[in-house]
């Protein structure tokens, strides 16, 4: 018996979505073994993930509330990386909108104009973060990804010095938050839950990026530049204005999403703003191929992810890490499986040679 692997000429469509079920599977297996190992039942631990997030208010509103930033995230790196990049640094990113929009609720006034201009101030620090290790990709063909992710650790530690010394709040003087933010730079929240409007405006982003994407001739661009930067170039498409303008795009969405953290949640700066939302982008996007439809579903998954992780660890006593584990498992195994969209392996009878 011979195995043979053949670089495919052409990939069927159902390969496409017949990995990533596949990535999911394998990586509840897995984590299901790892559970086993430390005493929990999988069915149960599972069990209670999808009760407690799905069958109670509380856990349905906490789901969608930690999905919208994800979904965020997860389209900011889904658009860099149609265009043939890596966009590591969402999560900078959205510190720095945090920032931004902080400085604005804390510092601005008349109150009408304070939400518009955090959402502005929020949407522009993204842009700014982004555009740094844009410009030096399009210019100096910078490698993005060292770069994206350094300036995460700018961002994260700027935001931690500010909470820490100039904008520590005067009521909590001993600990990393600002103040709280007054009632007219808060945004509004629905059924006396969480649940508030920034989760309505991520799904209405997530719609607008796939028109952009799917409908626009901006959208057909940058899946050329992406695919073929050569064929991009001789058809009159700069490579260069496409890798910049992706990548201040997706900083904003990621800023935006630093904005409706600290507004529609904490409700003040604090450390830690995200828990890692910006690189739970990075499976996200990967799992969606970067289509922004897509993103949405995957961003659910990861979204219940956090709520069930936390369930388990309060009812099992499972370490939150398990989360980190389950994320790192699927990224593992849509690696992997991208290795059956471009071969084959195929099986054929002894011969001699």
């Amino acid at each position: 018996m011979q195995i043979k692997i053949e670089r495919r000429l052409e990939t069927p469509k159902i390969i496409y979505v017949i990995i990533p079920i596949a990535s999911i599977v394998a990586s509840l297996l897995f984590v299901g073994i790892l559970l086993l190992a430390i005493g929990v039942n999988p069915f149960e631990a599972y069990g209670v993930m999808l009760t407690r997030a799905f069958g109670t208010k509380f856990g349905l509103t906490e789901l969608f509330v930690k999905a919208a930033p994800i979904i965020l995230t997860g389209l900011a790196v889904s658009i860099p990386l149609r265009a043939g990049l890596w966009n590591i640094g969402a999560e900078g990113q959205l510190y720095m909108g945090a920032f931004a929009a902080s400085w604005v609720a804390l510092y601005f006034s008349p109150p009408s104009a304070v939400l518009p201009l955090m959402v502005i101030f929020g949407l522009l620090a993204g842009m700014a973060w982004a555009s740094v290790p844009g410009i030096l990709k399009a210019k100096f063909d910078l490698n993005e990804i060292i770069s994206t992710l350094l300036l995460n650790y700018v961002a994260i530690y700027w935001v931690e010095y500010l909470v820490y010394g100039p904008m520590r709040g005067k009521e909590v003087y001993n600990f990393p938050y600002s103040d709280l933010f007054p009632d007219y730079a808060i945004l509004p929240r629905f059924l006396g839950t969480r649940f508030h409007v920034g989760v309505i405006a991520s799904f209405i982003i997530a719609l607008v990026i796939y028109i952009l994407l799917k409908k626009t001739s901006y959208g057909f661009a940058i899946k050329v530049v992406g695919s073929n930067p050569k064929a991009a170039e001789f058809a009159g498409t700069s490579r260069e204005k496409m890798i910049i303008s992706a990548m201040l795009i997706g900083g904003a969405i990621a800023g935006f999403a630093g904005m409706m953290e600290v507004s529609g949640l904490h409700l003040r700066l604090r450390a830690a703003v995200s828990p890692g939302y910006g690189y739970t982008g990075i499976p996200v996007a990967l799992l969606a191929r970067g289509n922004p439809v897509f993103v949405i579903a995957a961003a659910f998954l990861f979204g219940l992810l956090y709520v069930g992780g936390s369930a388990m660890q309060t009812t099992f006593g499972i370490p939150v890490a398990i989360v980190d584990v389950f994320q790192a498992l699927v990224v593992l195994f849509i690696i992997g499986g991208d290795f059956f969209t471009r071969y084959r392996i195929s099986i054929g009878g002894d011969r001699n040679d």
